[in-house]
């Protein structure tokens, strides 16, 4: 993915006249025209980069008019250990392409060199001491010698010359050819090793030249046999395949060609599967920090946590209490600003962490969402984003997204010290005292607090309505309020901001023209093969008269992004392309399931199955989708009154209840106006200078 960064004397395009950044002040941007006496105009950051006609110079090299149902990437058509080796590649040289940013005078990048790259300076020197060759040889006098110099020049030339060409993700330039011969071979075929316990989940795959028929037995006593904790030995295996073979008539491959097969499986992959628990440990990858680190600039270190808020909410069409929705924020540790915001009924996930850090890199647009009176300046890439240690936050695509998508440093808090993210707690602490335990509906966040309150009684709020609230508090109140944690001269979280981006510029940020295929790029991974049904997912089935030469053995499979939020298409790897190809539900019809969530429809699912409507493998029709959306609305209106779990299924589901409130209950959203919030936080600020 190419990130961009504004730079001082740097050439864009801005409503197709070209100009000059003459400086950076922020939360503006002075531009002048090319020409010699070229006018000279003041913008602001956000509408500069956020408006279509600015393009930066190079980006018109990409002037290729895109199928939205198409989506390239090389990278995801490599055999695992090929993109391994891009990834080792680039972590290589990546010490290399900071040390370059640092030289042209980045603050933010001499700091991630020191932080991450120190180990390349002797004692006693400092960054100025040092040039790229040097760091080249000590690289690879790290490593042993291999890679050697020249070919650490070489990786650094093959990744610059994919920037240079404007290709979307410059790691494409760091693929090996070797052994790209065997693609020509006729009886040349890949062997998918896939883990024992989840056929849909690729480990590795394997090049080798058998027929088909013995390259599926080969596969069999692999995944069955070999890769357990049993520890096998080769010879053990070899005689298990060759009874296998002998019971379908085959000829098995000799015994030295199947121990060398065996060879090819990834140490690492062998250890997880063989291994002890010590050996498996060790491939765990979590970087823990030893102690806090101030951070030095904006962005350069963001804090992501969750927590469920201390409010009630209420259905938007009933006005019966849903529960309590959980926010996921992530807070720039330099300025207190917030950099992302995701609320919703989901329980801590991957899928929430993979929906906040996209609200954070991308670009908010506060004002034309929720009507705000600022924009929501705080965007783009931070150097290192902590997190805690809890499952959805140490999961192999969360690491993924952020140590390669983004290109930043994923930090993990020690553990057992909950007060190591301090400053995202004192966040979630502030949003609830000065905002959430003030709305009504509130639980506080002691019950002994409540007295005679019944949060359930008296909510009035909806998840849409808790959203534009928090939205507008953020943007418009908290990023302008004083903070106690700042420095006294700058304690205003936006200022603090403001003021550090003039040392270190601007972020890097994703182009809106890459959006989309950026929230592609970040979608999660299965495999499935493509029948003559097409592909079938939870029992819906995705199909194409386009790719009916795609149509095989189930043995064979291609990889597929799908986006938990819209069951309706999901994206398919062609391999001899290297591209996604988006693919829409065929039944249930596509605009039948158009929107909706997985959640939603596995709960339409079990029921209709209840009803007898479907058998148990059955495709439900578009018909079937509809009766099971009435009856599972019925369903829930029954237990509205006295099942809350009900009502925050329908809520998570967005299926429409036209159940009628209690007596008593009120439907009427009655939420603060804007004025009321900011005249709130005016009289907090108040009341706390005169104490």
């Amino acid at each position: 993915m190419i990130l961009h960064g504004l730079k001082i004397n740097s050439k864009i395009t801005y409503f197709d006249r070209s100009y000059i950044i003459l400086s950076i002040e922020p939360p503006k941007v002075v531009l002048k025209r090319e020409e010699t006496d070229g006018e000279v105009i003041t913008v602001s950051f956000d509408s500069l980069v956020t408006n279509p006609s600015f393009k930066p110079t190079k980006s018109l090299l990409r002037n290729v008019e895109k199928d939205k149902k198409e989506y390239f990437s090389i990278l995801d058509g490599l055999p695992e250990k090929k993109r391994n080796q891009v990834s080792e590649r680039f972590k290589i040289i990546r010490p290399l392409i900071i040390l370059e940013k640092a030289k042209n005078h980045s603050l933010s990048a001499k700091v991630e060199f020191m932080e991450f790259y120190s180990e390349f300076l002797l004692k006693g020197e400092i960054l100025q001491d040092i040039n790229q060759k040097m760091v080249i040889e000590r690289i690879s006098s790290k490593y042993g010698g291999k890679p050697s110099v020249a070919t650490i020049k070489r990786y650094l030339k093959q990744y610059r010359d994919a920037e240079n060409a404007q290709i979307l993700k410059p790691e494409e330039g760091l693929i090996s050819l070797a052994g790209e011969g065997h693609k020509y071979r006729k009886d040349c075929m890949q062997l998918v090793i896939c883990h024992p316990k989840d056929p849909t989940l690729e480990i590795c795959t394997i090049n080798t030249r058998m027929s088909e028929e013995v390259a599926k037995k080969i596969k069999q006593v692999i995944e069955e046999e070999y890769l357990n904790i049993k520890k096998p030995k080769k010879s053990a295996v070899y005689r298990s395949l060759i009874v296998h073979c002998s019971r379908s008539n085959l000829t098995p491959p000799d015994k030295s060609t199947f121990f060398k097969l065996l060879s090819r499986i990834p140490i690492n992959i062998l250890d997880i599967m063989r291994g002890t628990i010590k050996e498996k440990e060790k491939y765990k990858d979590i970087e823990r920090e030893a102690g806090t680190k101030e951070a030095l600039y904006p962005l350069h270190i963001v804090e992501v946590d969750h927590t469920e808020l201390d409010i009630e909410v209420i259905d938007e069409q009933s006005g019966y209490t849903i529960g309590r929705p959980w926010i996921t924020l992530g807070i720039d540790v330099f300025s207190r600003t917030v950099w992302c915001l995701y609320v919703s009924l989901e329980h801590p996930s991957a899928n929430r962490v993979r929906k906040a850090i996209q609200h954070g890199v991308l670009f908010k647009y506060s004002k034309e969402t929720y009507n705000t009176i600022n924009d929501w300046s705080v965007f783009g890439v931070p150097t290192i984003i902590k997190l805690d240690n809890g499952s959805d936050f140490i999961s192999y695509e969360i690491k993924t997204l952020i140590n390669e998508t983004i290109k930043s440093h994923v930090r993990y808090r020690p553990v057992g010290t909950p007060s190591y993210g301090g400053t995202i707690e004192r966040l979630f602490g502030t949003l609830n005292s000065e905002l959430i335990h003030n709305l009504d509906g509130t639980r506080k966040s002691n019950v002994n607090d409540l007295g005679d309150y019944n949060p359930e009684k008296e909510a009035k709020l909806t998840l849409q309505d808790i959203k534009e609230i928090l939205y507008r508090y953020i943007t418009d109140i908290y990023h302008y309020k004083e903070h106690s944690g700042l420095p006294s001269e700058s304690n205003i979280p936006l200022l603090r901001y403001y003021e550090g981006l003039q040392n270190v510029g601007y972020p890097e940020f994703i182009l809106e023209e890459d959006v989309e295929e950026f929230k592609i790029d970040i979608l999660p991974t299965i495999l499935k093969p493509y029948t003559r049904d097409g592909i079938r997912i939870d029992n819906v089935l995705y199909k194409d008269p386009l790719l009916s030469k795609l149509i095989g053995p189930r043995e064979v499979k291609y990889k597929l992004k799908y986006d938990n939020d819209d069951i309706s298409k999901v994206y398919i790897f062609l391999t001899d392309e290297n591209r996604y190809h988006e693919v829409s539900s065929v039944q249930p019809a596509f605009e039948s399931i158009k929107g909706v969530n997985r959640f939603t429809y596995k709960k339409l699912i079990a029921l209709l199955k209840e009803e007898g409507k479907i058998k148990r493998n059955s495709i439900p029709g578009s018909r079937d989708i509809e009766y099971a959306m009435s009856i599972l609305a019925e369903d829930i209106e029954k237990k509205y009154k006295r099942s809350r779990k009900a009502r925050r299924d329908a809520a998570r589901m967005e299926i429409e209840v036209l159940a009628k409130p209690s007596v008593g209950q009120r439907v009427e959203s009655k939420d603060p106006t804007y004025e009321e919030l900011l005249n709130f936080a005016r009289e907090n600020a108040k009341n706390r200078r005169l104490n």
